[in-house]
């Protein structure tokens, strides 16, 4: 904290703390693994940025209060898990030009707000370009796995390290202790967190019904919706078996591109068991959360098989549930993305679930509650 008030050239942390909760997790549970010296410098570095940018918002809040009066009305919001197609429904809810979804350039830094004038050329997008492309030139078969682009949509899990609540710091660094804690206690104060981004990037950007993802919200509904009340949730379904070892080869795939001499957190079995355990308790606890009828009638279900036979059909099914006005130019847009070429997804990813010892994890008798609801949306047919 000392070296983002020297950086930023500011000190006042605004009233609500937070999120030093979420920040002493992390650091305890850097510190608590053998590999804690090899790792050190690198979440340093990663921690003062964030902190940088959290007293960079704070400044601009105290000198332009009227930031804070931005209103943030029935976000739409994909909260399925990774692997069911949540990142192709993201993108496809994204083109609608009433909407407004948070890009990956403005979301790795939010300070300065970005302006509209200058949207499209900001030089902050070169600047998280290159970052990613030296990571796909570190690890190529990334691109096969997911879609990668400063100009993309980018999932809250992004802004949520502004928080220090997010599983991004697990999938870089492993630190399970941290993932353990973001599991079993939401952090307190994420959400306001949260609403203070979207504030900053709609203030001089472009404007629109905002559009979002995050897997995690999951394990949050009740504080997401005490943020957003009037939310549209759309939680997508597919087999969870298929769900573990393909992202738990990503992320492996993801920590060879930031981390090097460190083999045992490349390890796939206690990737695939770590998996298994926080997006589990996600799904367990989406359940548990959605018996409130309140929290329940805020949700639209959608099959993962039935996004990949008919996209432009289930995102009618999204608008017709939420009464939601449909653009004229939308549909164009959506046919036009969807008979694009792409690199990631549909059958080009490809890893060996044997390496993750999948079979061992008792897949078909894990999450109960989940599977007794929502049996019929999990098949790809």
């Amino acid at each position: 904290m000392a070296e983002a008030e020297q950086v930023a050239g500011l000190s006042d942390w605004g009233a609500d703390r937070s999120f030093e909760v979420g920040l002493g997790k992390l650091v305890d549970a850097l510190e608590a693994m053998p590999f804690a010296a090899a790792l050190r410098e690198a979440v340093q570095g990663h921690v003062a940025q964030l902190l940088t940018t959290r007293l960079q918002l704070e400044e601009d809040a105290r000198r332009h209060p009227e930031v804070l009066t931005g209103e943030i009305r029935r976000p739409l919001i994909v909260v399925g898990l990774p692997r069911t197609g949540t990142t192709w429904l993201f993108d496809l809810l994204a083109l609608d030009p009433q909407t407004r979804a948070p890009l990956t350039w403005e979301v790795d830094a939010p300070c300065p707000a970005p302006d509209f004038a200058n949207f499209e050329t900001d030089p902050r997008i070169a600047r998280s370009q290159a970052g990613i492309d030296a990571m796909l030139r570190a690890v190529p078969e990334l691109a096969t796995m997911h879609p990668f682009g400063a100009t993309m949509p980018a999932e809250c899990n992004a802004i949520l390290q502004l928080h220090f609540a997010s599983p991004n710091f697990w999938a870089s660094y492993d630190v399970p202790d941290y993932i353990r804690w973001l599991t079993d206690a939401p952090a307190a104060g994420a959400m306001n967190t949260h609403r203070r981004v979207l504030q900053q990037l709609q203030w001089k950007g472009p404007k629109g019904r905002w559009v979002l993802k995050s897997p995690p919200y999951l394990l949050m509904l009740e504080d997401l919706l005490a943020a957003y009340p009037d939310a549209c949730l759309v939680q997508t379904h597919r087999e969870p078996a298929k769900m573990v070892a393909s992202l738990a080869n990503m992320i492996r795939a993801l920590r060879r591109a930031r981390l090097t001499g460190i083999p045992e957190l490349l390890e796939p079995k206690p990737i695939a068991r770590t998996v298994l355990s926080h997006f589990g308790a996600a799904l367990e606890r989406g359940v548990a959360s959605r018996k409130d009828p309140g929290v329940e009638a805020r949700f639209l279900d959608i099959a993962y098989r039935d996004l990949v036979r008919d996209p432009i059909g289930v995102v009618r099914r999204i608008y017709g549930r939420f009464r939601l006005p449909w653009p004229t130019a939308f549909e164009d847009r959506l046919q036009s993305h969807i008979d694009r070429p792409r690199s990631a997804g549909h059958g080009k990813h490809t890893y060996d679930p044997a390496e993750f010892d999948i079979d061992a994890l008792g897949l078909p008798e894990q999450f109960p509650e989940y599977r007794a609801r929502f049996d019929d949306l999990l098949e790809d047919g």
